[in-house]
């Protein structure tokens, strides 16, 4: 049975798992919003009063259970509210989808619909790629299947992180015979392994020093490894310490939780760390190099 692009790409979501969508309805997105409270799709949608807002939603529903969730809004400078969100889910490591309307492809480059076009055409994708994993613009109904299920691959393997697919307004009512694809014959298997030598070299040091600290990040609760922290911290008798981003990993009642790091840290987390002879860092943030 043909399919909208809007009924693909809502069957997809609720496939893939994703409880709701939140955004803000607008001129660009009309069409993909009638498709997901079509029976195809029936998945909800919840409504915010800027699109800051939805991406904001999105990004703490991951942190939340794990699982990414969905931000749609139109098309403009109202899209781009969404910018900040996008921004603080890639520095975070956190997954979310965000999907924009566009103009319809016959009218782009004409301004209108307050459409972004100074420098290229569509312009907003340049303007989120630069805090997502990967940009899709769907220009074609057959192309949706494939975009839905390379997106969730991206956002849900490697490094976590937001998506955007940007759809025009004429290919959200397009139709297709090819149907929603099975998403975890598409996601890579496995997991990464950790180098056996630095692994030893750790446990070297670990053991040999005489104040040892745990600095614990966001990283070690996306990962699930708060059993395997508290397990290590208590079995080596090592102190940890935790940033924001890492609150939650290890119990705070714990003996061995010296509380928060950092410049909103506390005064023992700090004092223990600054005293430390050697920091072990499990999911903190650092620079490529």
């Amino acid at each position: 049975m043909a399919l909208t692009v809007g009924q693909i790409v809502g069957k997809s979501l609720k496939e893939y798992g994703v409880p709701y969508i939140v955004g803000l309805p607008g001129h660009g997105n009309w069409s993909l919003l009638d498709a997901f409270s079509d029976p195809v799709s029936g998945i909800p949608f919840i409504q915010v009063m800027h699109e800051q807002s939805a991406a904001h939603v999105a990004d703490a529903h991951y942190r939340v259970t794990g699982q990414p969730t969905c931000a749609c809004t139109s098309i403009g400078p109202g899209a781009t509210n969404t910018v900040i969100g996008m921004a603080t889910a890639s520095c975070d490591s956190t997954a979310f989808l965000l999907i924009t309307g566009s103009a319809a492809t016959h009218m782009r480059g004409h301004g209108v619909m307050q459409e972004l076009d100074r420098y290229r055409v569509p312009d907003f994708p340049a303007v989120a790629a630069a805090v997502t994993k990967r940009n899709f613009d769907v220009i074609n109904a057959d192309m949706t299947p494939f975009v839905m299920h390379r997106a969730f691959n991206a956002m849900l393997t490697g490094r976590p992180g937001p998506v955007h697919v940007e759809i025009p307004l004429d290919v959200q009512v397009q139709q297709t015979d090819i149907d929603v694809q099975e998403l975890k014959k598409r996601v890579p298997v496995g997991k990464p392994r950790a180098d056996s030598k630095a692994i030893e070299s750790a446990i070297e040091l670990l053991l040999k020093a005489e104040r040892p600290c745990i600095v614990v990040g966001g990283g070690a609760i996306s990962a699930n490894a708060s059993k395997e922290l508290t397990e290590l911290a208590e079995t080596l008798t090592i102190p940890v310490v935790f940033t924001w981003n890492g609150k939650g990993a290890i119990a705070e009642d714990n003996r061995h939780c010296a509380g928060t790091v950092g410049w909103p840290g506390s005064l023992p987390g700090n004092e223990t760390a600054a005293q430390a002879d050697v920091l072990m860092s499990v999911g903190c943030r650092f620079t490529d190099w």
